[in-house]
């Protein structure tokens, strides 16, 4: 090779070498790419996808072009957020994590509760081994009158106040007229919120708490027939006597009143089970290691409120 061939044939091989490795860092453009915006590529599969998911009836009517350029904007946004970082902001976090488990549950949970049923022979079954539970206590409507005792009392004022509530019986037991104890309430009764009232209390169910000692209601529900007035009955807050104004015995609910109520109470509360099951079970495979020692270093603020409040009047 001569002298003057040679600069020639360096020049072809540093083209040949340059050509080569442009060629082999050419990216090859696929034929169904469309657009690429920032780190994001639109395909023809994302483009049908798009326009049969607007388009529905009318997908002939859609202009391919105005779409491109909503799905190009739609990815630039996506873009400079993500370069803004907004990603990675706390509340964006959360948000992002509180649809995960929205999706995750409505996909997984929610066709399981949806399944939940209870059935008619269910339904009667829990009635029947639930009877009491459809039985409405025995009522009765009582007349009080009352006479405070106290301990600080002296025997003679004790003897006094239980001659008076002799004369109060006796009295109402010769009474054949008024509403309860009537004007004998008004009398003799110390108990200010029924005195006016003859004494009624009004209704009471069997085996239920309320404000009037036990003794009280025990003695009047043991009364067999109206206007029956009990003996004189000590409490420690004093001295009573009942009357049995009315009486209703114990009722079962009919079934076909209930049965709705149950059904709709039961499925709640297998959908809660259910439920329950769901979210053991997520705990149960996921691992999960506590470290105690960390937790123990968090230390929670005080409760200033009960510090500021300000001092009691005197």
């Amino acid at each position: 090779m001569s002298i003057k061939t040679k600069p020639i044939a360096i020049i072809f091989i540093v083209v040949f070498i340059v050509s080569g490795y442009w060629y082999l860092t050419l990216e090859i453009i696929p034929e169904d790419l469309i657009a690429i915006v920032g780190g994001q590529k639109i395909f023809v599969s994302d483009l049908e996808k798009e326009m049969e998911r607007r388009g529905g009836k009318r997908l002939h009517q859609i202009d391919k072009n105005v779409l491109l350029e909503e799905m190009i904007l739609r990815c630039a946004m996506i873009e400079q957020a993500l370069k803004s970082g907004i990603d990675k902001q706390p509340d964006f976090i959360r948000m992002y994590q509180n649809l995960l488990i929205g999706q995750y549950k409505k996909q997984y949970l929610k066709p399981q509760i949806d399944g939940v049923d209870f059935t008619a022979e269910e339904v009667r079954s829990y009635y029947t081994n639930h009877i009491e539970e459809y039985t409405q206590p025995a009522k009765a409507r009582f007349a009080v009158i009352y006479m405070k005792i106290h301990s600080k009392m002296t025997d003679d004022r004790k003897k006094t106040v239980m001659n008076r509530m002799i004369e109060a019986r006796e009295s109402a037991s010769k009474q054949n007229h008024g509403r309860g104890f009537g004007p004998i309430a008004v009398k003799y009764s110390e108990d200010q919120v029924t005195r006016y009232k003859g004494g009624d209390i009004g209704w009471v169910n069997k085996n239920r708490p309320y404000r009037w000692d036990k003794k009280i209601l025990d003695a009047g529900f043991a009364l067999k027939k109206i206007n029956d007035i009990s003996d004189i009955i000590s409490t420690e807050q004093g001295l009573y006597i009942v009357k049995l104004l009315d009486q209703r015995p114990s009722k079962v609910i009919p079934f076909n009143k209930v049965k709705i109520r149950i059904r709709h109470k039961e499925i709640l509360e297998k959908r809660k089970q259910v439920e329950k099951d769901f979210t053991d079970d997520v705990r149960h495979k996921t691992p999960v290691t506590i470290y105690h020692k960390a937790l123990d270093r968090i230390n929670l603020p005080e409760n200033k409120e009960a510090l500021t409040l300000p001092a009691p009047a005197l």
